[in-house]
């Protein structure tokens, strides 16, 4: 390695939520010299289809100005097949490419107003085999790649023989992105030790693919039954007011203790610790920044047991049915049931504090500068 820091040129074209906040922790904690080129994030599809272009104006513009990178690292939202044909004629062959996967479109859930279209989820696939190195942000996504990857080939038309995927997956990884506990790990002591209702916190983006529609039905089968509860609502909202949100507001109002999205670091981590349980109810998710981060502001975690969650909590966190979700609520109702667990769940996600997590990426990086650097 040389004396100064190697110099990391980073491509990110839909630089929002969980991309800008990885990115974000990455700089902070990186022992690497990282230099990042973003887009906006809106108009995703466009952005896809546009960045190669874009992205290869800058990196030609910052290459001349800078000289070489010792590594280039993108995220999964650049078509990085494109990108490299744009870029032959300025970045060195020996300048090793590493792939970030956020998410791939291979098994997003369609919305009931769209089409599937498996164009996006074959230039994940193109971008894979373009890279050195393929890291994913859980076991379950690069599993779940792999796996939709050879069943995409499949259906075309002919040339499956063309495409290793076991060249892939012997060049993927998992690296967890990771979150950032508040400065100085000074969490709000805002949640209070009396038997009066459960608060449940709501953390996802309220779109589709998390299943809002789900939180309805747990909300219908905890009156039902008679458990009295609170909601603290978070999570990005789109600019048309999901119906099922309006739905939420109009049955169970008076049983709303927060409703919107935190402006502040501060307001945010606030509401987090006044969650005595964080329920997901999500059909997508690759990793879960804000579960982890409200387990680590003392909630319990309430998830499906599939996605990325077996493989970050307890098979005691765990629900299939919406009707298993009530009952493990039910149970956590009892402050020192939920007490008895907030220490050991806390103990669980320490490990994924991004101080750690970058610690892993930043000797990932190490060692692929360093065979490209003994390869040349």
């Amino acid at each position: 390695m040389p004396d100064s820091a190697p110099t990391i040129l980073a491509i990110d074209p839909f630089h929002g939520g969980s991309h800008r906040v990885f990115m974000q922790q990455v700089r902070k904690h990186s022992r690497f010299d990282w230099h990042v080129m973003t887009d906006k994030p809106v108009h995703w599809k466009w952005r896809t289809s546009h960045s190669p272009v874009s992205m290869s104006n800058s990196a030609q513009a910052w290459i001349e100005k800078h000289g070489q990178p010792d590594m280039v690292f993108c995220t999964d939202m650049l078509d990085l097949a494109a990108w490299a044909g744009l870029m032959r004629h300025s970045l060195s062959a020996g300048v090793p490419i590493v792939a970030y996967f956020h998410e791939s479109q291979f098994t997003y859930p369609t919305s009931p107003d769209a089409r599937v279209d498996l164009h996006y989820a074959y230039r994940n696939l193109l971008t894979a085999l373009a890279a050195g190195q393929c890291w994913f942000n859980s076991a379950f996504h690069r599993d779940t790649f792999l796996r939709e990857s050879d069943r995409l080939l499949a259906q075309m038309p002919d040339g499956r023989g063309d495409y290793d995927l076991e060249a892939v997956a012997s060049k993927c990884r998992v690296i967890y992105p990771g979150f950032e506990p508040p400065p100085g790990d000074d969490l709000p002591a805002s949640r209070t030790s009396d038997d009066g209702p459960i608060r449940i916190g709501w953390v996802s983006r309220w779109e589709h693919d998390k299943r809002p529609d789900r939180l309805v039905s747990l909300c219908q089968e905890l009156q039902s039954r008679g458990i009295p509860f609170r909601l603290v609502l978070l999570g990005n909202r789109p600019v048309r007011e999901p119906e099922t949100l309006r739905c939420i507001r109009m049955s169970y109002g008076h049983y709303i203790e927060h409703d919107g999205f935190a402006e502040t670091s501060r307001a945010y981590w606030s509401m987090l610790a006044k969650m005595d349980v964080v329920l997901s109810t999500a059909d997508h998710e690759f990793f879960g920044i804000a579960i982890c981060e409200a387990v680590w502001a003392g909630a319990v975690p309430v998830l499906p047991d599939r996605l990325s969650y077996p493989e970050l909590f307890p098979d005691a966190c765990l629900y299939s049915t919406v009707d298993q979700a009530a009952d493990l609520i039910s149970r956590l109702t009892s402050v020192g049931f939920r007490q008895s667990k907030q220490a050991a769940l806390r103990r669980q996600v320490e490990r994924l504090q991004a101080r750690r997590t970058v610690a892993e990426l930043d000797e990932a990086i190490g060692r692929v500068i360093r065979s490209a650097v003994d390869d040349a």
